[in-house]
């Protein structure tokens, strides 16, 4: 199933008023397209629309929990590992891939010193979710660069990111640790922080579970098999989910950034990109992706083939 048209192919006829159904009957959206397709794989796509489908449902869970004791723990635990490491560092651009309506982004970076932030950026591969985020942040007074993209395919220039991190983000693509583990080291170049499911250090109702949804359950074998630097590896201290524990695993990088002061990044060259008003251009691969409402839409199958933008944007034929 396309969505995107990449290669050509547009969306089936009617296939998101079916799935309004399906999320209306409160169904399982991934499980339906996974086996409408006769897959076993959860894909990009599958996870683009289930997740826009939910749009909005993790900030009113914020507001409903953000005093419960357990919610407040969490997100305290997540901020004091990021906070360990970004002690290390001056300057820090910091990136959340997946992150969703940015409520751990946001409840992050409002407890982190941020004299040492230089900038903040949160990937997704919803939009609508990215609306949500960037309604959220602007409520909680936290600037965020909001980008749509793909995790195995990101729009960021090469170690442009001085922590990386990731909270249940990397969970639904089991099958493709390898491909997003790589990509995510591709774009760090201090600390890679995984709050991820961790199948190594979970009981067996957990694994189950996990293999039952599609989950990731070769992450740290991965991680160990590419011989990453690990700096830890350990449970949580809290979950808000007992059968989907959280795993914490930080990887140490040494990375030099490819474009000192570039950040986005065309996603098929992985060029730079220069950002206009409306759009962002890449000059070197003469393509063209546009923003929407303050947010950059840099899927893969976004692009606009603009080889004169650069020339004809502010001036006469």
């Amino acid at each position: 199933m396309k969505v995107n048209g990449n290669k050509g192919e547009g969306m089936e006829k009617g296939l998101l008023t079916k799935i309004k159904e399906i999320y209306k009957n409160k169904q399982n959206i991934i499980e339906y397209l996974k086996n409408k397709d006769n897959r076993t794989q959860n894909s990009f796509e599958d996870i683009m629309i289930s997740y826009d489908f939910q749009a909005g449902v993790y900030v009113k869970n914020y507001f409903k929990h953000k005093d419960d004791e357990v919610w407040k723990k969490y997100y305290d635990e997540i901020t004091q590992v990021i906070e360990k490491y970004l002690n290390h560092l001056d300057h820090v651009v910091l990136f959340e891939a997946g992150c969703g309506e940015a409520t751990t982004l946001v409840s992050v970076c409002e407890k982190l010193n941020s004299k040492k932030i230089k900038s903040i950026y949160g990937l997704d591969a919803s939009f609508s979710r990215l609306m949500v985020a960037k309604q959220f942040s602007k409520i909680k007074e936290i600037n965020v660069n909001l980008i749509m993209g793909d995790m195995m395919n990101m729009p960021i220039c090469d170690g442009a990111c001085d922590i990386v991190f990731t909270v249940h983000a990397c969970e639904p693509n089991g099958g493709n640790e390898e491909k997003i583990l790589k990509e995510l080291l591709r774009i760090t170049n201090a600390y890679l922080i995984l709050f991820e499911p961790a199948y190594d250090l979970a009981n067996e109702e957990a694994r189950r579970r996990m293999e039952k949804y599609g989950y990731i359950t070769k992450l740290y074998d991965v991680i160990c098999e590419m011989g990453c630097e690990i700096v830890e590896h350990r449970l949580l201290g809290v979950n808000l989910n007992n059968n989907n524990p959280t795993g914490i695993t930080v990887i140490r990088q040494n990375k030099k950034k490819t474009y000192e002061s570039m950040i986005l990044a065309d996603p098929i060259s992985k060029t730079p990109v220069v950002q206009f008003d409306d759009a962002l251009w890449s000059e070197e691969s003469m393509l063209l992706f546009p923003r929407i409402s303050d947010i950059s839409c840099m899927c893969e199958g976004n692009a606009i083939v603009a080889t004169k933008y650069g020339k004809y944007k502010d001036t006469n034929i």
